[in-house]
């Protein structure tokens, strides 16, 4: 009996440590999965805290391009648990612009993440259809409009109803802001077609940042810096240039090398003022990039165009900006159905017709380009009544690759490509 006992308890002793060791390893098992999925836990969760820091790395070499930093270096920093190295490379394209990318690599607890950004740039002013802070009197947009870029008005728009035909509504293909409350419309107006929407009662704009003492310096570093009176025909990649403080009488140069001309307001002692306007044409066609600033008025008396048609031909990079600190304005002396091509700016004046209330109808005036106006000054009467009836076309090729050393807004990026 004793030997059937003991025979019985080590049988059970065995089968006890064998289910111990089973359960043992069972639960060894169990444990090794569980930190499996927690160590997985834990890197996914880094991961996706790199992922963050190297945004933010990005965000703060994006803040620095923004700033005017346009240079090769690489930013480095600590944030929260983890830590980022920003690379931004600059290289340097035509008419002062940068290509500009960046790659940034966050890092926590030993794993990355990289995110990028491809053809971040600085927003020029040439990124606007149509801008202005003012009008002298209340003007109106009539039916078949269209403005490809963007459009901001500190006062209310108007939308007329002359010439009204089914489906032709005045029409915006980018965002619109006015500071104005609401729209006006005459009593049979149809409503404006606004695609990306329109933003009323918004803060009101200036511009501050149309920098003529950068300019100044631009055309002085690679580009060419006249003084008083100065008149400009285009002809090709070559310029035929009068001015008297130069002693140039239609002087054949080519477009300069960094595509920027100033024509400056000087003065000689105490008596002889040099003032800074520009007479520019160029009814045979500009064949390349260029910039032209007056520091005082720019006056058009015949047709500007480029070489290659931009509209018919998409591989033109021909380009024009004209700058005035004053007023860009269409002379008497210019023919009908005038041709502007070019991107315009007026810091404390404004884009008009001289004379547009006398005489009779002059045709169509198109700009093809945009307006920058501080004032906007009329073109026409009753629509075309008399000076001239408008065609006002957006060249979308300037929302990212605009006239040369053109004046940028303030902290606005842009990019071509972000990956992450």
């Amino acid at each position: 009996m004793n030997t059937k006992s003991n025979r019985t308890r080590g049988t059970t002793m065995i089968v006890v440590m064998g289910m111990t060791l089973l359960g043992t390893l069972a639960a060894g098992s169990i444990i090794s999965s569980v930190l499996t999925k927690l160590n997985l836990a834990d890197k996914q969760v880094s991961l996706e805290q790199a992922f963050y820091v190297a945004q933010a790395g990005a965000e703060r070499a994006a803040t620095y391009v923004a700033a005017g930093n346009e240079s090769d270096t690489t930013l480095n920093g600590t944030l929260g648990g983890g830590s980022y190295s920003a690379e931004i490379d600059c290289t340097p394209g035509s008419g002062g612009e940068f290509q500009i990318d960046v790659t940034s690599v966050g890092t926590v607890k030993g794993v990355s993440r990289t995110v990028t950004m491809s053809g971040l740039r600085r927003v020029s002013w040439a990124r606007y259809a149509l801008w202005y802070d003012s009008e002298v009197s209340k003007l109106w947009m009539f039916p078949g409009e269209k403005f490809g870029g963007r459009v901001y008005s500190r006062p209310q728009l108007h939308f007329s109803n002359t010439g009204l035909t089914a489906n032709n509504q005045v029409t915006f293909e980018d965002k619109v802001w006015s500071a104005a409350a609401t729209i006006e419309k005459a009593s049979t107006a149809v409503n404006p077609v606004f695609k990306q929407g329109i933003a009323l009662g918004a803060t009101i704009e200036t511009m501050a940042s149309v920098d003529f003492t950068d300019l100044l310096s631009r055309a002085t570093t690679g580009g060419l810096l006249l003084e008083g009176e100065t008149t400009i025909v285009i002809e090709n990649t070559t310029l035929k240039i009068t001015n008297t403080r130069k002693t140039w009488v239609n002087y054949v140069i080519p477009i300069p090398a960094n595509g920027t001309i100033y024509v400056k307001t000087s003065t000689s002692g105490t008596t002889t003022t040099r003032t800074g306007n520009l007479t520019v044409s160029g009814p045979t066609g500009l064949g390349g990039r260029l910039t032209l600033v007056a520091d005082n008025d720019i006056k058009i008396d015949n047709h500007i165009i480029y070489k290659k048609n931009p509209q018919t031909d998409p591989t033109s990079t021909d380009a024009l900006g004209l700058i005035a600190k004053r007023n860009v304005s269409i002379q008497t002396t210019a023919p009908n159905n005038l041709n502007v091509y070019a991107h315009i700016i007026c810091q404390t004046g404004g884009f008009g017709v001289i004379n547009y209330n006398t005489g009779s109808a002059r045709g169509t005036l198109t700009v093809y380009g945009g307006l920058v106006n501080q004032v906007r000054n009329a073109v026409n009467t009753n629509g075309g009544a008399t000076g001239y009836a408008k065609n006002y076309i957006y060249d979308a090729r300037f929302a990212r690759n605009p006239p040369p050393n053109y004046p940028v807004l303030t902290d606005e990026l842009e990019w071509s490509n972000w990956d992450g």
